[in-house]
């Protein structure tokens, strides 16, 4: 399956394998002026697909923040480091910090010159998942729906400012040694 951006029929309904999210992705990304995604967990196959179109946003002053989850640990923390070194200056890559809690949301948040949206997703940040993967999504335009948009992003930022934490050295330090121990017998 290609993932090429050729022209295609945009849809707010987009469904996989046929009709990959990372499409949709990778052109709101051409055009974003911030970028935010809120992921439960990133692969370091979803980093190396995302890196570039990152960089490529970041390296026109977009500014991006990801929030990601450690619930499980899923998260791989060489697609932390590989984002950290490779997607830009302007990333904010953080994890969600509440202890106790499941953290399963996946959306991807685009402010553009003329329209904000947000893709309400199954989809982690994952090469499957974002190409060829059969994962359900759904892209939810402010104008249509101002009050449910604003939900998701005062939601967004009640997360990010209370129970989210940096990816420093010191996080991915101990997150490496957890997360050895919690995968050694998986």
């Amino acid at each position: 399956m290609s993932t090429d951006l050729a022209p295609y029929q945009v849809h707010n309904c987009i469904r996989g394998p046929g009709d990959p999210l990372y499409k949709y992705l990778r052109a709101s990304m051409k055009e974003a002026f911030r970028i935010r995604f809120l992921v439960a967990f990133i692969t370091e196959s979803g980093a190396r697909l995302m890196a570039k179109p990152l960089r490529e946003a970041a390296g026109r002053g977009t500014p991006i923040t990801i929030l990601t989850g450690t619930y499980l640990y899923t998260t791989e923390p060489y697609a932390l480091e590989y984002l950290r070194e490779k997607a830009g200056p302007t990333l904010d890559l953080r994890v969600y910090a509440e202890t106790g809690r499941s953290f399963h949301p996946k959306a991807y948040f685009f402010d553009l010159p003329n329209e904000s949206e947000v893709f309400i997703s199954s989809a982690n940040l994952s090469w499957t998942a974002l190409t060829t993967g059969v994962e359900w999504s759904y892209r939810l335009r402010k104008s249509l729906a101002p009050h449910d948009y604003h939900l998701f992003d005062e939601e967004y930022q009640r997360l990010l400012a209370n129970f989210s934490q940096p990816v420093t050295e010191e996080f991915l330090r101990l997150y490496w040694r957890e997360w050895k121990t919690r995968n050694r017998d998986r």
